[in-house]
């Protein structure tokens, strides 16, 4: 708590916050008995890990081992400090944030500028142009785009809060004089400077305004579209705000502080990809629609719509374009631990078009029945090929053997086996055949044992065998591999330690080849910044044999309930949790036996020769240190 700040205040705002209403705006809540579970928001989650107990207004994740209250929530969902979350949880239960206190020379305790104070600029712009679209003169074009050309309602305008800004290059840094800094207006991309100039000037110009919300309905960004016939050579049709703190456009969807309500009653998502088509479908009474901000659907947004609904239906025009744009995201989608479905709509018409034409039913007929993303692609395989030749069925296969080997993701889930029975069972072939040419496809595409980790630099799968050559899996039985098997068990389940473990013990200290490839990969993988999780490690690994023995440990960490151990210890020392402690103690104790064999062999040595050199009794020193931390072990 800031100091000087009211501990009373900080009370009230959590009486005023439901935490169950709190969290349900970024995650959809699942009744479970008296409490809630839900998909943690801050990890891959696949089975809802995370619990909300109304009744403590706490939550926690029992997988990443994170929890709090409602303020805990906001500071982790939203990435800011405490007075800031303080701040958004207070306008949120409409209570005024009492005077903070100012230091002895009476500014404020701080300048920085805050997600808060973005916020409220945001908020101020935002109904700046829609005062200029619904009430002057210089809205007038843009007003009769929205309403004539665009068919939309006042009621609409209202709803959505569409804008306008003049053409004047001046007109917003204007009207903030004596409101807002013009740093603050920067800092929220809503002015800059051009090269050259030393005055701001206005991003938005001579454009209809589209705000963009978060789910709290916060405006954090614009898209702008020029007036029709008014564009100039070389301005782009739409504009939309540069990313600042507080908008990332590959993490936000136009319209979802709209539709959040219909998500959860029918837990469906209508992806579209504009603003216009979201604006129109609400129109027409398709309030689940939701639009890319002027980028593809990225898999960030389909691992936060899967936490919202059961079902993700991507609808794209009906035109050629739309045909490959639907085509080249399925790659991406098609892994997916969601019920993800494609519909392109027909006669190349987009979806406004479709809606004044067709009307709302027929095109929530049309979501209802598209089809799935496996089974899209399916579909278009066989209107190009033909199911009634081999050839036909053979190329069908093989393209849709190439998708299926291009979604590693999908390597031995159940979504791939259910994929295959269904393909095998749709093209009339032995379903063994189809698995063994996806096997080979695979293969093709990763041909050799050495997987690439980076654009530099490739490893290649270590290999143990016996004095006959014969491959020999990792043996758990002996102490050396129980030892790193359970160092690896505890990453499996715990990567974020995997900085902190490098620092005290190096692949070099393990012995068996296996497990030190395994763990120098989850190092590659950690310094790559990506989230280390089993199956993006056996992404990186083609060797099936050094697969099973992943996933053998990945099932021993489960069996033991190393998580169950994590959360049991309530205060990492240093960041390091006691069973981690233990397991690195093991390991450093290991080292130190073998370095005094070595030292026994040394100090043999040179009492054979009846003399100590320095380097002698260094080691006899060392070995005897050895011994009082044997004792002291043993006395333990």
């Amino acid at each position: 708590m800031s100091p000087g700040f009211d501990q009373n205040f900080k009370e009230l705002v959590r009486q005023r916050t439901s935490l169950v209403e709190l969290v349900s705006e970024s995650v959809q809540l699942i009744p479970n008995g008296r409490d809630f579970k839900c998909l943690c928001p801050f990890h891959n989650d696949h089975n809802p890990s995370l619990v909300v107990y109304p009744d403590r207004e706490t939550w926690r994740c029992w997988v990443c081992n994170t929890g709090g209250d409602c303020f805990e929530w906001v500071q982790k969902y939203d990435d800011v400090e405490f007075f800031e979350a303080l701040k958004i949880l207070a306008e949120r239960a409409h209570l005024e944030m009492p005077q903070l206190a100012r230091q002895s020379n009476g500014a404020p305790r701080s300048n920085i500028v805050e997600k808060t104070s973005l916020f409220d600029v945001m908020k101020w712009a935002e109904q700046q142009f829609h005062d200029c679209l619904m009430n002057t003169r210089e809205g007038e074009m843009a007003r009769r785009y929205l309403m004539e050309d665009r068919g939309y309602t006042e009621e609409t305008i209202q709803q959505f809060r569409l804008g306008f800004h003049p053409n004047d290059w001046q007109w917003l840094v204007n009207r903030s004089r004596g409101h807002y800094p013009e740093s603050l207006l920067s800092e929220a991309r809503l002015i800059f400077k051009k090269e050259g100039h030393s005055r701001y000037s206005d991003y938005f110009v001579n454009r209809v305004m589209f705000p963009v919300r978060d789910e709290r309905k916060r405006v954090v960004a614009f898209g702008g579209r020029i007036l029709p016939g008014s564009a100039a050579e070389g301005i782009a049709k739409y504009f939309n705000s540069p990313e600042s703190i507080i908008f990332t456009k590959s993490k936000l969807l136009f319209g979802l502080d709209e539709s959040r309500q219909t998500i959860r009653e029918t837990e469906t998502v209508v992806v579209v990809e504009g603003y216009t088509d979201c604006i129109t479908a609400h129109q027409f009474g398709v309030t689940n629609a939701v639009a890319t901000l002027g980028t593809a659907l990225t898999e960030t947004h389909v691992s936060y719509l899967k936490r919202l609904a059961r079902k993700v239906v991507l609808v794209f025009d009906g035109d050629t374009a739309g045909q490959q744009a639907a085509e080249r995201s399925l790659t991406k989608f098609i892994a997916q631990e969601v019920d993800l479905r494609i519909l392109t709509l027909p006669a190349g018409k987009d979806p406004a078009e479709f809606l004044e034409e067709q009307g709302a039913e027929q095109l929530k007929q049309l979501i209802a029945d598209a089809p799935e993303a496996w089974n899209f692609k399916l579909n278009v395989c066989v209107q190009k090929f033909g199911l009634e030749s081999i050839d036909g069925q053979h190329r069908i296969l093989e393209e849709m053997l190439e998708l299926l080997a291009s979604s590693p993701n999908l390597t031995g889930k159940i979504r791939e086996d259910i994929i295959l029975r269904k393909l095998a069972d749709r093209l009339g072939l032995n379903e063994s055949v189809v698995r063994k040419r996806l096997s080979e496809v695979k293969q093709k595409k990763s041909p050799s044992l050495n997987t690439n980790l980076s654009s530099s630099e490739s490893y290649s799968t270590p290999r143990p065998t016996d004095t006959s050559g014969n491959f020999q899996e990792a043996d758990n039985s002996t102490k050396d591999n129980q030892l790193e098997s359970e160092l690896l068990e505890i990453i499996f389940v715990y990567p974020e330690c995997v900085t902190r473990i490098q620092q005290l013990i190096s692949p070099e200290n393990l012995k068996n080849p296996q497990l030190r490839f395994l763990y120098q990969l989850c190092v590659d993988l950690t310094e790559e910044g990506l989230v280390l999780d089993v199956n993006r490690i056996l992404d990186r690994i083609a060797d099936p044999d050094l697969k099973q023995l992943v996933v053998k440990i990945d099932a021993h960490a489960r069996e033991k309930a190393v998580h169950a151990k994590l959360l049991d210890d309530p205060a990492p020392l240093e960041g390091i949790p006691h069973f981690l402690k233990h397991s690195i103690k093991n390991l450093k104790w290991r080292e130190e036996r073998e370095h005094h064999e070595k030292t026994k062999g040394l100090l043999f040595q040179n009492a054979q020769n009846q003399s100590l050199n320095s380097d002698a009794k260094e080691l006899l020193r060392k070995a005897s240190e050895f011994h009082q931390k044997r004792n002291i072990k043993k006395i333990h």
